[in-house]
């Protein structure tokens, strides 16, 4: 009897023992499952504001193409977004002008572009050997260019081995796939690339001074290039309202194919924001496209890491 009593008293000591534990791992999950939720919702919270910018930014570029015909730095849309307050955080964000850049897609067509890219390898002490194997690239066809093109014959002998794409780059990121590239070189050339989903002129209104010193524009009269201070200088005084005003001014002689490759306004523009509230942090990269009446459209959108 004293036996079934002690049997007894463990089995119930087990029972106490395996619910405890039980209603611990049914605490413990509840908790985990309370702190998952308030996390989805802080990072749904933080994406809205986000998105908020992005409009934002799409309704200046609407209203910029009703007001003017030319892009400049002196416009509403450049002059971004400082800090706007928000519970538990704040928000900015800014515009910037993608033709102010190099576009890669435009290297097969235009040889200004090239040029352009040439130069600022040469100021940045980078071999141009690449550009080849880029146009070889972008374009459709499997011929390598000489001397230093590249196609799927170079590509697939690699030790991961993949194909030419033969297409336009979706993203400056890209051009870490070429033949010749390496992580440094393309740290350096990032700051003047981009990759538009067509081929573009560049903005001389927003270019940055070292890509209006690659461009090498010589003056009306002799062979001496253009300065690039006074450049800078007579733009932000007043912007130029066409390439003939930009002649007229600068005292400047375009080549024919500089007028191709250049403007003064643009349809490609590059807004980034960013959200913090309750030590959060979110980021945006979207790229926008303007229709000639002024219509925008995001072509594509990236989030930085929810941290």
């Amino acid at each position: 009897m004293a036996d079934q009593r002690g049997i007894a008293l463990l089995m119930a000591m087990l029972v106490v023992a395996i619910s405890a534990v039980t209603a611990s791992m049914l605490l413990s999950d509840q908790a985990f499952m309370q702190r998952r939720t308030g996390h989805q919702l802080e990072a749904q919270r933080l994406r809205a504001y986000a998105l908020g910018l992005e409009d934002y930014a799409r309704l200046f570029l609407q209203k910029d193409a009703r007001d003017s015909r030319t892009d400049h730095l002196g416009e509403d849309w450049a002059t971004g977004i400082p800090g706007l307050p928000i519970e538990g955080g704040m928000l900015s964000g800014q515009i910037t002008d993608a033709q102010s850049l190099i576009n890669l897609n435009s290297l097969p067509t235009d040889a200004v572009a090239e040029a352009a890219l040439r130069a600022i390898c040469l100021q940045e002490d980078l071999s141009c050997d690449f550009i080849d194997a880029l146009k070889d690239w972008i374009d459709a066809d499997s011929e390598p260019r000489f001397p230093d093109g590249a196609e799927d014959e170079y590509y697939t002998a690699l030790e991961s081995p993949y194909r030419s794409a033969n297409r336009p780059l979706a993203d400056r990121s890209e051009l870490r796939l070429v033949k010749g590239v390496d992580a440094e070189s393309y740290q350096k050339l990032k700051p003047y690339i981009i990759a538009l989903p067509e081929a573009t002129p560049m903005n001389i209104n927003t270019l940055p001074k070292a890509l209006f010193e690659a461009l090498r524009i010589k003056k009306r009269q002799g062979d001496e290039r253009l300065d690039a201070d006074r450049f800078i200088d007579e733009r932000d005084q007043d912007a130029f309202s066409s390439l003939e005003d930009f002649e007229r001014r600068m005292h400047a002689q375009l080549t024919q194919a500089q007028k191709n490759a250049l403007s003064v306004s643009s349809r490609y523009f590059l807004a980034s924001g960013e959200v913090l509230q309750n030590d959060r942090r979110l980021h945006l990269d979207a790229l926008f496209q303007r229709s000639a009446r002024g219509g925008t459209r995001v072509l594509w959108r990236s989030f930085g890491d929810f941290l």
